[in-house]
């Protein structure tokens, strides 16, 4: 479960973080009455939007079950790597 809160944590900080940079690069192009869409700017730096909106439509629970089933699937591929 802390998984989970940790992964949706590191996307919200990418997110932020690129959106910020994107941001910072375009300000002095950028009319400044005028704000970017979030959205827009993080699609625009090439983040995969309409995954985040579709796994936003599922339920709390449908999302941990499915957070939970790829965590299992990392946890076996690491056990089987090791010697």
């Amino acid at each position: 479960m802390r998984g989970f809160f940790v992964l949706l944590s590191l996307v919200r900080t990418f997110i932020i973080m690129s959106m910020a940079e994107r941001s910072n690069q375009n300000f002095k192009h950028r009319n400044r009455s005028r704000r970017a869409d979030p959205l827009q700017v993080a699609a625009d730096y090439g983040i995969d939007v309409s995954m985040l909106a579709d796994n936003l439509k599922r339920s709390v629970a449908e999302r941990i079950r499915r957070h939970q089933l790829a965590l299992n699937t990392v946890e076996k591929l690491r056990k089987a790597k090791r010697p």
